[in-house]
């Protein structure tokens, strides 16, 4: 029993040097690799997508500068431990999560605070220089900064980056994040339960091997779901342009078809009201031919604005061309809807003059879905007749 023992423990000692062998990673070549990358993506994403009039490609391509700095002061910081290089690193590796941070909040239209990615950079620096630490116990304020970012990070583009990318790309965003707090919190726990600090270890120890992989990975996540963010808006822009009018920032003929189409049959199964009102301006074609078609698609513009202003707004309010507009309300019958348009033709024309002072105003046919209309397309024809009796009527 004693030699079964013996030889079981015999084999697990050399099973587990075994494992922890080949659990060993070649730290140089990933380190080249790394930085090769880095480069590679300096280059290649600015080249791809950086544009003036988007500043958060611009605080990305920044970031990526940022990245090839890092490693250009951690080198020179690993080999003469001098505590100024370490604050410059601290600085620009803080800086990359700050402006890729900033980066994500431009994205989702929210205002970046210059606190956001100033403050963290700042507070490593301070921190590295001000505080009486060696250049391995910077490592540690290093990655404190860059876990609290990072964590940060993460929770925010699972909040909100789903708002303007898709879902997928937006956990693909946030997972990069995830596995680089991972890699940096590796740096913390390995001082706390290991009792070994390292500025920047090489050593082909899993214990540094690994977090350093996962911070490759993180990074990599990064870049590639950025690319696929990027990909997500230009679609999104894509789609807006093909179902809204530029001018006045409405809906156009073909959104109102297939939009109406859906609220419509959603109506009828529900039993709510479904009122169709189809507008043209009175005596717009004067105005294009008096004061040109600048006045004329000043108005134009004007009109959109007063119907995305309107109380209550219309569930869907579609420019078909021209002077012709089209509102779809739900839930609120004919008269009521009467009183809104009402509203709305002399809020028109009180905020608007042409340049002789004269108010712009327009004529509208109104009318509620019944058991005779087969969709969309037999209310507007039934819209578009009231509203020609109204304008033989005298318009306005």
């Amino acid at each position: 029993l004693w030699l079964s023992l013996r030889q079981v423990t015999v084999a697990w000692v050399r099973r587990r040097r075994v494992l922890s062998t080949a659990l060993e990673l070649d730290m140089p070549t990933l380190v080249v690799a790394r930085i090769v990358s880095i480069i590679v993506f300096a280059i290649a994403v600015p080249i791809m997508t950086l544009r003036r009039d988007r500043p958060e490609t611009i605080m990305f391509c920044l970031a990526l500068l940022m990245a090839v700095f890092s490693w250009a002061a951690v080198i020179p910081a690993v080999l003469t431990r001098n505590i100024f290089l370490v604050a410059i690193y601290g600085g620009c590796v803080t800086s990359i999560i700050a402006l890729q941070w900033a980066a994500v909040v431009a994205m989702t239209g929210r205002r970046v605070h210059r606190a956001w990615f100033i403050t963290p950079p700042v507070s490593a620096v301070a921190a590295i220089l001000l505080l009486p630490i060696t250049a391995e116990q910077s490592a540690i304020v290093i990655a404190v900064v860059l876990s609290a970012q990072l964590g940060a990070a993460a929770v925010f583009v699972l909040i909100h980056g789903r708002q303007v990318v898709r879902p997928s790309t937006a956990v693909l965003l946030a997972m990069g994040y995830s596995v680089s707090f991972v890699s940096a919190m590796s740096r913390p726990a390995e001082a706390v339960f290991l009792g070994r600090i390292d500025l920047y270890a090489i050593s082909g120890d899993p214990s540094n091997t690994w977090p350093f992989f996962a911070s490759y990975i993180g990074t990599t996540l990064i870049t590639l779901s950025w690319l696929a963010a990027l990909k997500d808006r230009a679609e999104a822009r894509l789609a807006e342009l093909a179902f809204r009018d530029e001018l006045t920032g409405l809906v156009n003929r073909r959104a109102l078809h297939e939009g109406g189409s859906k609220l419509w049959h959603q109506s009828m199964g529900q039993g709510t009201a479904f009122t169709f009102v189809a507008l043209d301006l009175d005596f717009f074609k004067q105005v294009n031919d008096r004061w040109g078609h600048d006045e004329g698609d000043r108005v134009l513009a004007a009109f959109g604005a007063t119907i995305s202003d309107a109380k209550p707004k219309p569930a869907i309010a579609a420019r078909m061309g021209g002077e012709e507009f089209c509102l779809i309300y739900q839930g609120a019958d004919a008269n009521t809807v009467h009183g809104f348009v009402e509203r709305l033709r002399d809020e028109f024309a009180a905020g608007l003059r042409l340049p002789d002072g004269a108010p712009v105003r327009f004529s509208a046919g109104i009318v509620q879905s019944s058991v005779g209309d087969d969709g969309i397309n037999s209310l507007y024809r039934r819209a578009d007749q009231t509203l020609y009796e109204a304008k033989a009527s005298g318009r306005d």
